[in-house]
């Protein structure tokens, strides 16, 4: 994309840190073009495998002492809803760094559950259709091994199949764009001339550190990079945006 559009592009992210684990690149692209992105949160994230580590009932790659003492650090294990404030919060803040304006960033609280289906998905994706009927769409492919990710997927796909949506795109994980399912669907990597990518990757790091603010007892413990610090990290060396063009 090369000129600017008024057409607003919509991410669909199945969990908080999604969109820039998986379209850092693609969001910042249009950003700096003019168009205006949107990112939507499908799900409240509360599955993560973050709340036992935080409760130091399971074992942290990323944590210096692998493991959390909550009693000995002075803070107390977080519930189910902390953890999600805290997880909305390293969002807003992670977007708010790659440029996403505050109003464009929908975290769907009303909404949004713990798990998602295609049906619930396409309910959401067709809502914002309908908002937005000339935006693009953007969300992770239908072979995802994430149920939420696969569910949007999904959704997308057969939204873009019968006609109802003709601007659509699938990102690929990393780590799954050299599976044989991903290549057999047409995967490519997003490409952007080389000051986007520059813009783009000083960006995404700002907006990683949100996910590794650690301040308990302000209600920050650091989710993302306890869940997926890996991915994170790859991010951060400038790993590239995975893309399907046609369902």
């Amino acid at each position: 994309m090369s000129t600017p559009t008024t057409r607003p592009l919509i991410v669909y992210a199945g969990h908080q840190d999604d969109a820039e684990l998986w379209s850092w690149l693609i969001i910042v692209h249009h950003l700096l073009v003019g168009r205006r992105v949107i990112v939507v949160l499908a799900t409240d994230g509360s599955t993560s495998t973050a709340l036992p580590m935080l409760a130091g009932t399971r074992a942290s790659g990323w944590w210096p002492k692998n493991w959390h003492q909550p009693d000995a650090e002075g803070y107390e294990s977080p519930t189910v809803t902390q953890l999600v404030a805290s997880r909305d919060a390293e969002m807003v803040d992670s977007c708010l760094q790659l440029g996403i304006a505050p109003e464009d960033i929908r975290l769907e609280a009303g909404w949004r559950e713990a798990a998602l289906t295609p049906e619930r998905a396409r309910e959401l994706i067709l809502r914002y259709h309908q908002q937005y009927p000339t935006a693009g769409h953007y969300t992770t492919w239908w072979g995802d091994t994430d149920p939420a990710h696969a569910a949007l997927g999904e959704a997308l796909r057969g939204l873009t199949r019968d006609g109802t949506l003709t601007d659509a795109r699938w990102v690929v994980r990393r780590t799954q764009a050299t599976s044989a399912e991903a290549v057999a669907a047409g995967v490519v990597q997003y490409t952007t001339p080389d000051d986007v990518r520059v813009e783009a990757l000083r960006r995404v790091r700002a907006s990683l550190e949100c996910y590794r603010a650690w301040a308990p007892r302000q209600g920050r413990y650091a989710v993302g990079y306890h869940s997926v610090s890996t991915e994170m990290e790859a991010v951060r060396q400038g790993a590239p945006n995975w893309i399907i063009r046609t369902p």
